[in-house]
Protein backbone atom coordinates (compact mmCIF):
# COMPACT_ATOMS: atom_id res chain seq x y z
CA UNK A 1 0.00 0.00 0.00
CA UNK A 2 1.40 3.80 -0.77
CA UNK A 3 2.73 5.37 2.21
CA UNK A 4 1.53 7.94 4.05
CA UNK A 5 4.34 9.91 3.23
CA UNK A 6 3.48 9.39 -0.72
CA UNK A 7 0.78 10.70 -0.28
CA UNK A 8 1.21 13.73 1.70
CA UNK A 9 3.64 14.41 -1.43
CA UNK A 10 1.31 14.10 -3.90
CA UNK A 11 -1.19 16.29 -2.10
CA UNK A 12 1.42 19.17 -2.64
CA UNK A 13 2.04 18.62 -5.88
CA UNK A 14 -1.07 17.37 -7.72
CA UNK A 15 -2.52 19.24 -10.58
CA UNK A 16 -4.88 22.09 -9.15
CA UNK A 17 -8.61 22.69 -9.19
CA UNK A 18 -11.43 25.20 -8.24
CA UNK A 19 -13.36 23.07 -5.85
CA UNK A 20 -16.72 24.05 -7.74
CA UNK A 21 -15.52 22.33 -10.63
CA UNK A 22 -14.28 19.26 -8.68
CA UNK A 23 -18.14 19.26 -7.03
CA UNK A 24 -19.86 19.37 -11.00
CA UNK A 25 -17.28 16.79 -12.29
CA UNK A 26 -18.60 14.60 -9.28
CA UNK A 27 -22.28 14.75 -10.45
CA UNK A 28 -21.38 13.91 -14.03
CA UNK A 29 -18.87 11.13 -13.14
CA UNK A 30 -21.23 9.34 -10.95
CA UNK A 31 -24.19 9.71 -12.88
CA UNK A 32 -22.24 8.68 -15.70
CA UNK A 33 -20.46 5.78 -14.01
CA UNK A 34 -23.81 4.47 -12.10
CA UNK A 35 -25.23 4.09 -15.97
CA UNK A 36 -22.11 2.47 -17.22
CA UNK A 37 -22.24 0.00 -14.42
CA UNK A 38 -26.00 -0.28 -14.23
CA UNK A 39 -26.34 -0.01 -10.56
CA UNK A 40 -30.33 1.19 -10.41
CA UNK A 41 -32.71 0.27 -7.33
CA UNK A 42 -34.55 -2.54 -8.64
CA UNK A 43 -38.73 -2.50 -9.60
CA UNK A 44 -38.95 -4.68 -7.19
CA UNK A 45 -37.88 -2.16 -4.41
CA UNK A 46 -36.25 -4.45 -1.92
CA UNK A 47 -34.74 -3.32 1.29
CA UNK A 48 -31.69 -5.58 0.98
CA UNK A 49 -29.42 -6.36 -2.14
CA UNK A 50 -30.56 -9.46 -3.85
CA UNK A 51 -28.62 -9.81 -6.76
CA UNK A 52 -25.21 -11.23 -6.54
CA UNK A 53 -24.04 -9.67 -9.77
CA UNK A 54 -24.16 -6.03 -8.79
CA UNK A 55 -21.75 -5.63 -5.71
CA UNK A 56 -18.76 -6.63 -8.04
CA UNK A 57 -19.78 -3.92 -10.33
CA UNK A 58 -20.23 -1.85 -8.00
CA UNK A 59 -16.81 -2.05 -6.55
CA UNK A 60 -15.48 -1.79 -10.44
CA UNK A 61 -17.48 1.77 -10.58
CA UNK A 62 -15.77 2.99 -7.68
CA UNK A 63 -11.98 1.31 -8.48
CA UNK A 64 -12.23 3.53 -12.34
CA UNK A 65 -13.67 6.79 -10.15
CA UNK A 66 -10.66 6.83 -7.85
CA UNK A 67 -8.50 5.48 -11.11
CA UNK A 68 -9.22 7.96 -13.60
CA UNK A 69 -10.76 11.25 -11.03
CA UNK A 70 -8.41 11.02 -8.12
CA UNK A 71 -9.24 12.40 -4.24
CA UNK A 72 -9.58 16.28 -4.25
CA UNK A 73 -7.26 17.74 -1.03
CA UNK A 74 -9.36 20.87 0.15
CA UNK A 75 -6.15 22.39 2.29
CA UNK A 76 -4.00 22.60 -0.85
CA UNK A 77 -6.80 22.78 -4.14
CA UNK A 78 -4.77 19.81 -5.76
CA UNK A 79 -6.01 16.65 -6.94
CA UNK A 80 -4.53 13.61 -5.30
CA UNK A 81 -3.98 10.86 -8.54
CA UNK A 82 -3.80 7.20 -8.25
CA UNK A 83 -3.58 4.09 -10.83
CA UNK A 84 -5.75 1.46 -11.00
CA UNK A 85 -3.53 -1.10 -9.12
CA UNK A 86 -2.91 1.33 -6.18
CA UNK A 87 -6.39 1.38 -5.87
CA UNK A 88 -6.91 -2.28 -5.95
CA UNK A 89 -3.60 -3.11 -3.46
CA UNK A 90 -5.04 -1.08 -0.81
CA UNK A 91 -8.79 -2.80 -0.94
CA UNK A 92 -6.30 -6.14 -0.79
CA UNK A 93 -4.08 -5.08 1.81
CA UNK A 94 -6.34 -2.98 4.07
CA UNK A 95 -6.60 -5.07 6.89
CA UNK A 96 -9.35 -7.78 7.95
CA UNK A 97 -8.41 -7.93 11.97
CA UNK A 98 -7.57 -5.56 14.13
CA UNK A 99 -6.74 -6.24 17.85
CA UNK A 100 -8.06 -3.12 20.13
CA UNK A 101 -7.87 -2.75 24.31
CA UNK A 102 -5.42 -4.13 26.03
CA UNK A 103 -4.93 -7.01 28.76
CA UNK A 104 -8.63 -8.70 29.28
CA UNK A 105 -10.65 -6.09 27.97
CA UNK A 106 -8.40 -6.94 24.34
CA UNK A 107 -11.08 -7.33 21.58
CA UNK A 108 -10.41 -9.12 18.12
CA UNK A 109 -12.07 -7.03 15.36
CA UNK A 110 -12.70 -8.40 11.91
CA UNK A 111 -14.35 -8.45 8.83
CA UNK A 112 -17.18 -10.51 8.70
CA UNK A 113 -19.17 -12.52 5.59
CA UNK A 114 -22.41 -12.01 3.97
CA UNK A 115 -25.25 -13.87 5.44
CA UNK A 116 -22.65 -15.32 8.08
CA UNK A 117 -22.74 -17.02 11.66
CA UNK A 118 -19.80 -14.99 13.79
CA UNK A 119 -20.99 -13.24 16.01
CA UNK A 120 -20.52 -8.96 14.87
CA UNK A 121 -18.41 -6.25 16.63
CA UNK A 122 -19.71 -3.76 18.45
CA UNK A 123 -19.34 0.06 19.00
CA UNK A 124 -20.51 0.64 22.88
CA UNK A 125 -22.11 4.17 21.99
CA UNK A 126 -21.34 8.01 21.95
CA UNK A 127 -20.12 10.11 18.61
CA UNK A 128 -22.96 12.11 20.38
CA UNK A 129 -22.68 15.41 22.66
CA UNK A 130 -22.88 14.94 26.66
CA UNK A 131 -22.31 17.91 28.82
CA UNK A 132 -18.79 17.32 31.23
CA UNK A 133 -21.26 17.18 34.32
CA UNK A 134 -23.07 14.10 33.09
CA UNK A 135 -19.79 12.83 30.77
CA UNK A 136 -18.14 10.02 32.65
CA UNK A 137 -21.56 8.42 34.32
CA UNK A 138 -21.84 8.15 30.65
CA UNK A 139 -19.01 6.49 29.82
CA UNK A 140 -19.39 3.93 32.40
CA UNK A 141 -23.02 2.94 31.40
CA UNK A 142 -22.03 1.95 27.83
CA UNK A 143 -18.97 0.89 29.30
CA UNK A 144 -20.46 -2.07 31.29
CA UNK A 145 -22.64 -3.58 28.19
CA UNK A 146 -20.74 -6.58 27.65
CA UNK A 147 -20.60 -7.24 23.73
CA UNK A 148 -19.09 -3.66 23.62
CA UNK A 149 -16.10 -3.86 21.97
CA UNK A 150 -14.73 -0.25 22.07
CA UNK A 151 -16.35 2.88 22.82
CA UNK A 152 -16.10 6.38 20.50
CA UNK A 153 -15.79 10.04 22.47
CA UNK A 154 -18.18 12.28 22.14
CA UNK A 155 -18.62 16.05 21.58
CA UNK A 156 -19.33 19.12 24.11
CA UNK A 157 -19.39 22.86 23.40
CA UNK A 158 -18.04 24.10 27.01
CA UNK A 159 -15.20 22.91 29.34
CA UNK A 160 -14.44 24.31 32.70
CA UNK A 161 -17.30 26.38 32.55
CA UNK A 162 -15.65 27.98 29.10
CA UNK A 163 -16.65 27.81 25.61
CA UNK A 164 -14.16 26.01 23.15
CA UNK A 165 -12.92 28.57 20.42
CA UNK A 166 -9.50 28.26 19.19
CA UNK A 167 -7.19 26.17 19.03
CA UNK A 168 -5.48 26.18 22.93
CA UNK A 169 -9.09 25.59 24.62
CA UNK A 170 -9.68 23.09 21.50
CA UNK A 171 -6.32 21.20 22.50
CA UNK A 172 -7.49 21.57 26.49
CA UNK A 173 -10.83 20.05 25.65
CA UNK A 174 -9.55 17.17 23.25
CA UNK A 175 -7.35 16.07 26.59
CA UNK A 176 -10.08 16.49 28.76
CA UNK A 177 -12.52 14.68 26.89
CA UNK A 178 -10.18 11.57 26.61
CA UNK A 179 -9.57 11.78 30.28
CA UNK A 180 -13.35 11.61 30.81
CA UNK A 181 -13.38 8.25 29.02
CA UNK A 182 -10.28 7.07 30.79
CA UNK A 183 -11.99 7.38 33.91
CA UNK A 184 -15.69 6.18 32.49
CA UNK A 185 -14.03 2.67 31.41
CA UNK A 186 -12.19 2.73 34.53
CA UNK A 187 -15.54 3.11 36.55
CA UNK A 188 -16.97 0.58 34.90
CA UNK A 189 -14.11 -2.28 35.66
CA UNK A 190 -12.85 -2.22 31.92
CA UNK A 191 -9.07 -0.11 32.35
CA UNK A 192 -8.06 -1.90 29.06
CA UNK A 193 -10.91 -0.67 27.04
CA UNK A 194 -10.39 0.43 23.99
CA UNK A 195 -11.94 4.36 23.35
CA UNK A 196 -11.75 6.42 20.22
CA UNK A 197 -10.65 9.68 19.88
CA UNK A 198 -13.77 11.89 18.63
CA UNK A 199 -11.93 14.93 17.42
CA UNK A 200 -13.13 18.57 19.16
CA UNK A 201 -11.76 20.21 15.19
CA UNK A 202 -9.81 18.47 12.52
CA UNK A 203 -6.70 20.39 13.39
CA UNK A 204 -3.64 19.08 13.55
CA UNK A 205 -3.08 20.31 16.90
CA UNK A 206 -6.38 19.57 18.11
CA UNK A 207 -5.77 16.39 16.71
CA UNK A 208 -2.82 15.11 18.25
CA UNK A 209 -3.79 16.77 21.90
CA UNK A 210 -5.10 13.25 23.40
CA UNK A 211 -1.84 11.59 22.58
CA UNK A 212 -1.24 10.38 26.52
CA UNK A 213 -0.80 6.75 27.63
CA UNK A 214 -1.59 7.01 31.21
CA UNK A 215 -4.83 9.87 31.05
CA UNK A 216 -5.41 9.72 27.24
CA UNK A 217 -4.86 8.20 24.20
CA UNK A 218 -2.83 4.87 24.02
CA UNK A 219 -1.12 2.44 21.47
CA UNK A 220 -4.02 0.37 21.71
CA UNK A 221 -7.07 3.23 21.63
CA UNK A 222 -8.32 4.59 18.32
CA UNK A 223 -9.19 7.60 16.33
CA UNK A 224 -11.70 8.88 13.78
CA UNK A 225 -9.65 10.13 10.72
CA UNK A 226 -12.65 10.21 7.95
CA UNK A 227 -12.87 12.12 4.32
CA UNK A 228 -14.93 14.18 3.63
CA UNK A 229 -18.34 14.18 1.71
CA UNK A 230 -17.59 14.51 -2.01
CA UNK A 231 -14.77 12.46 -2.20
CA UNK A 232 -12.19 15.32 -0.40
CA UNK A 233 -9.39 15.07 2.35
CA UNK A 234 -7.40 17.57 4.42
CA UNK A 235 -3.80 17.41 4.93
CA UNK A 236 -4.55 18.48 9.05
CA UNK A 237 -5.97 14.67 9.12
CA UNK A 238 -3.19 13.46 6.77
CA UNK A 239 -0.90 14.35 9.23
CA UNK A 240 -2.34 13.13 12.35
CA UNK A 241 -2.87 9.94 10.11
CA UNK A 242 1.22 9.69 10.02
CA UNK A 243 1.46 10.32 13.63
CA UNK A 244 -0.99 8.33 14.59
CA UNK A 245 -0.08 5.15 12.13
CA UNK A 246 3.82 5.22 14.01
CA UNK A 247 1.94 5.71 17.45
CA UNK A 248 0.30 2.67 16.80
CA UNK A 249 -3.95 3.90 17.30
CA UNK A 250 -6.43 2.16 15.06
CA UNK A 251 -8.01 4.70 12.35
CA UNK A 252 -12.03 4.80 11.93
CA UNK A 253 -13.02 6.24 8.41
CA UNK A 254 -16.74 7.39 9.21
CA UNK A 255 -16.44 9.07 6.22
CA UNK A 256 -17.84 6.36 4.15
CA UNK A 257 -21.55 7.54 4.85
CA UNK A 258 -22.53 8.72 1.29
CA UNK A 259 -25.39 11.24 1.11
CA UNK A 260 -28.39 11.00 -1.34
CA UNK A 261 -29.33 14.24 -2.20
CA UNK A 262 -25.67 15.66 -2.40
CA UNK A 263 -23.53 15.75 -5.86
CA UNK A 264 -23.16 12.17 -5.69
CA UNK A 265 -27.17 12.47 -7.30
CA UNK A 266 -29.28 9.67 -6.50
CA UNK A 267 -29.14 6.36 -4.24
CA UNK A 268 -27.00 4.53 -7.15
CA UNK A 269 -24.28 7.47 -6.99
CA UNK A 270 -24.53 7.15 -3.18
CA UNK A 271 -23.42 3.39 -3.80
CA UNK A 272 -19.96 4.12 -5.92
CA UNK A 273 -19.02 7.20 -3.68
CA UNK A 274 -19.54 4.99 -0.82
CA UNK A 275 -17.60 2.33 -1.91
CA UNK A 276 -14.39 5.00 -3.21
CA UNK A 277 -14.84 6.85 -0.28
CA UNK A 278 -14.08 3.35 1.59
CA UNK A 279 -11.00 3.11 -0.31
CA UNK A 280 -10.19 6.29 0.06
CA UNK A 281 -9.93 6.02 4.13
CA UNK A 282 -7.26 3.10 3.01
CA UNK A 283 -5.54 5.53 0.78
CA UNK A 284 -4.96 8.63 2.32
CA UNK A 285 -5.59 8.10 5.58
CA UNK A 286 -4.64 4.26 6.30
CA UNK A 287 -7.84 3.34 8.20
CA UNK A 288 -8.04 0.20 10.46
CA UNK A 289 -11.99 0.25 9.14
CA UNK A 290 -15.11 1.96 7.80
CA UNK A 291 -18.56 3.03 7.52
CA UNK A 292 -19.75 2.19 4.53
CA UNK A 293 -23.29 2.67 3.50
CA UNK A 294 -25.57 5.56 2.06
CA UNK A 295 -28.38 8.19 4.30
CA UNK A 296 -30.46 10.67 3.55
CA UNK A 297 -29.28 14.24 3.32
CA UNK A 298 -33.15 15.15 4.77
CA UNK A 299 -32.20 12.98 8.26
CA UNK A 300 -31.92 15.64 10.26
CA UNK A 301 -34.33 17.71 9.02
CA UNK A 302 -37.34 15.22 8.05
CA UNK A 303 -40.29 15.51 10.50
CA UNK A 304 -41.38 11.79 9.33
CA UNK A 305 -39.25 8.81 9.65
CA UNK A 306 -37.17 8.87 6.09
CA UNK A 307 -33.67 7.00 7.11
CA UNK A 308 -35.31 3.70 6.42
CA UNK A 309 -36.72 4.45 3.07
CA UNK A 310 -36.05 1.01 1.35
CA UNK A 311 -34.27 2.54 -1.12
CA UNK A 312 -31.45 3.43 1.16
CA UNK A 313 -31.59 0.46 2.57
CA UNK A 314 -31.23 -1.24 -0.70
CA UNK A 315 -27.92 0.99 -1.30
CA UNK A 316 -26.37 0.86 1.94
CA UNK A 317 -26.91 -3.26 1.59
CA UNK A 318 -25.43 -2.69 -1.98
CA UNK A 319 -21.92 -1.01 -0.25
CA UNK A 320 -21.64 -2.96 3.22
CA UNK A 321 -21.80 -6.46 0.44
CA UNK A 322 -19.15 -4.62 -1.81
CA UNK A 323 -16.90 -3.94 0.64
CA UNK A 324 -16.96 -7.27 2.45
CA UNK A 325 -16.92 -9.26 -0.76
CA UNK A 326 -14.26 -7.76 -2.77
CA UNK A 327 -11.90 -5.70 -0.30
CA UNK A 328 -10.37 -6.82 3.10
CA UNK A 329 -11.76 -3.41 4.87
CA UNK A 330 -13.76 -4.10 7.94
CA UNK A 331 -17.07 -2.94 7.39
CA UNK A 332 -19.16 -1.10 10.78
CA UNK A 333 -22.76 0.79 10.33
CA UNK A 334 -23.86 2.99 12.85
CA UNK A 335 -27.89 2.71 14.06
CA UNK A 336 -29.00 5.68 13.53
CA UNK A 337 -31.83 6.95 13.37
CA UNK A 338 -34.84 9.57 12.97
CA UNK A 339 -36.14 9.10 16.61
CA UNK A 340 -35.05 9.90 20.35
CA UNK A 341 -34.79 7.89 23.11
CA UNK A 342 -37.35 6.19 25.36
CA UNK A 343 -39.66 6.25 22.11
CA UNK A 344 -41.23 2.78 20.18
CA UNK A 345 -39.68 3.95 16.70
CA UNK A 346 -36.11 4.67 17.83
CA UNK A 347 -36.28 0.78 18.59
CA UNK A 348 -38.25 0.00 15.79
CA UNK A 349 -35.67 2.01 13.59
CA UNK A 350 -32.51 0.60 15.48
CA UNK A 351 -33.90 -3.22 15.03
CA UNK A 352 -34.31 -2.94 11.43
CA UNK A 353 -30.18 -1.50 10.93
CA UNK A 354 -29.91 -4.60 13.31
CA UNK A 355 -31.09 -6.83 11.42
CA UNK A 356 -29.62 -5.00 8.08
CA UNK A 357 -26.22 -5.09 9.03
CA UNK A 358 -26.31 -8.82 10.71
CA UNK A 359 -27.37 -10.59 6.98
CA UNK A 360 -24.70 -7.74 5.19
CA UNK A 361 -21.89 -8.88 7.20
CA UNK A 362 -21.61 -5.39 8.47
CA UNK A 363 -20.15 -4.66 12.37
CA UNK A 364 -22.54 -2.42 14.80
CA UNK A 365 -21.83 1.19 14.78
CA UNK A 366 -22.75 3.48 17.53
CA UNK A 367 -26.60 4.48 17.28
CA UNK A 368 -27.92 7.57 18.13
CA UNK A 369 -30.66 10.21 17.11
CA UNK A 370 -29.61 11.67 13.58
CA UNK A 371 -30.22 15.34 15.02
CA UNK A 372 -28.52 14.23 18.18
CA UNK A 373 -29.38 16.74 21.19
CA UNK A 374 -26.97 17.22 24.25
CA UNK A 375 -27.80 14.38 26.71
CA UNK A 376 -30.58 13.14 25.20
CA UNK A 377 -29.37 11.39 21.86
CA UNK A 378 -28.69 7.64 22.84
CA UNK A 379 -29.46 5.08 26.12
CA UNK A 380 -27.67 2.15 27.06
CA UNK A 381 -30.67 -0.01 25.95
CA UNK A 382 -30.52 0.84 22.62
CA UNK A 383 -26.98 -0.88 22.14
CA UNK A 384 -28.49 -3.87 24.53
CA UNK A 385 -31.29 -3.94 22.14
CA UNK A 386 -29.23 -4.01 18.92
CA UNK A 387 -26.33 -6.66 20.35
CA UNK A 388 -29.96 -8.88 20.95
CA UNK A 389 -31.68 -8.54 17.85
CA UNK A 390 -28.47 -8.82 15.35
CA UNK A 391 -27.50 -12.31 17.89
CA UNK A 392 -30.79 -13.14 16.64
CA UNK A 393 -30.37 -12.63 12.89
CA UNK A 394 -27.30 -14.87 12.98
CA UNK A 395 -28.59 -17.23 15.65
CA UNK A 396 -31.48 -17.84 12.97
CA UNK A 397 -28.97 -17.97 10.06
CA UNK A 398 -31.90 -15.49 8.64
CA UNK A 399 -31.16 -15.41 4.49
CA UNK A 400 -31.65 -11.89 3.16
CA UNK A 401 -34.67 -12.85 1.41
CA UNK A 402 -35.95 -13.49 4.78
CA UNK A 403 -34.53 -10.46 5.88
CA UNK A 404 -36.04 -8.16 3.28
CA UNK A 405 -39.46 -9.32 4.14
CA UNK A 406 -39.12 -8.38 7.97
CA UNK A 407 -37.52 -5.60 7.18
CA UNK A 408 -40.72 -4.47 4.69
CA UNK A 409 -42.73 -5.06 7.79
CA UNK A 410 -41.30 -3.20 10.14
CA UNK A 411 -41.34 -0.45 7.62
CA UNK A 412 -44.80 -0.59 7.61
CA UNK A 413 -44.71 0.01 11.29
CA UNK A 414 -42.59 3.48 10.83
CA UNK A 415 -42.12 4.91 7.48
CA UNK A 416 -43.52 7.83 6.61
CA UNK A 417 -44.61 8.75 10.31
CA UNK A 418 -43.96 11.78 12.40
CA UNK A 419 -40.37 11.63 13.67
CA UNK A 420 -40.45 11.02 17.57
CA UNK A 421 -38.36 13.46 19.75
CA UNK A 422 -37.94 11.07 22.63
CA UNK A 423 -36.69 12.33 25.99
CA UNK A 424 -35.49 15.56 26.46
CA UNK A 425 -32.10 13.81 29.15
CA UNK A 426 -31.89 10.47 28.89
CA UNK A 427 -32.16 9.82 32.42
CA UNK A 428 -35.79 10.47 31.95
CA UNK A 429 -35.77 7.28 30.83
CA UNK A 430 -32.49 4.96 32.05
CA UNK A 431 -31.27 5.19 35.81
CA UNK A 432 -27.62 5.80 34.81
CA UNK A 433 -26.81 5.41 38.71
CA UNK A 434 -28.41 1.81 38.87
CA UNK A 435 -27.65 0.83 34.98
CA UNK A 436 -31.12 -0.17 33.60
CA UNK A 437 -33.93 1.29 31.86
CA UNK A 438 -37.19 3.01 33.26
CA UNK A 439 -40.25 0.53 34.40
CA UNK A 440 -41.88 2.62 31.23
CA UNK A 441 -39.24 1.98 28.84
CA UNK A 442 -38.94 -1.46 29.81
CA UNK A 443 -42.18 -2.61 29.50
CA UNK A 444 -42.19 -0.39 25.76
CA UNK A 445 -38.63 -2.25 24.94
CA UNK A 446 -41.17 -5.72 25.64
CA UNK A 447 -43.87 -4.83 23.62
CA UNK A 448 -41.29 -4.00 20.77
CA UNK A 449 -39.70 -7.50 21.17
CA UNK A 450 -43.23 -9.26 20.91
CA UNK A 451 -43.80 -7.43 17.71
CA UNK A 452 -40.08 -8.04 16.27
CA UNK A 453 -40.94 -12.01 17.10
CA UNK A 454 -44.50 -11.81 15.10
CA UNK A 455 -42.52 -10.88 12.01
CA UNK A 456 -40.65 -13.88 12.43
CA UNK A 457 -37.46 -12.82 14.71
CA UNK A 458 -37.92 -14.93 18.33
CA UNK A 459 -35.62 -12.98 20.46
CA UNK A 460 -34.29 -14.44 24.07
CA UNK A 461 -37.12 -14.27 26.99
Amino acid sequence: MLSLLEIAERSQKGPKMDERAWDMALFRTMTALAKKYDIQYPSERPFVNLDDSLPPRAFEAAVEFLATAGVYCVSTGRVIHFTEEEVRQAAREAPSRVIVGEGRDQRVITQKKVEGTEPLNHCGAHHAPFSEELAPLVVKNFAQIPRADYLEGFNFAAVDGREIFGPPMEAYAAKRELAWMREGVRKAGRPGMAICYYPINTRASTMLAPLDPVAGLRRTDGVILSPLPDIKVETDLLTAAIVYEDYGCFRINHGALALVGGFCGGAEGAVIESVARTLTGCLVYHASFAFPGVQSSRNTTAKTIVARDPNLLWATSVAHQTVNRWSNVICFYPTSGACGPGTRSVLVEHGMIAILCAVNGANVGHGRQHRARMNAAQDPLMKEWVVEVSDAVLRMRLTREKADRILRSLYALVGGKPVERGVEDIRECYDLVNHRPSPEYLRLYLRVKEEFARLGLPLNP
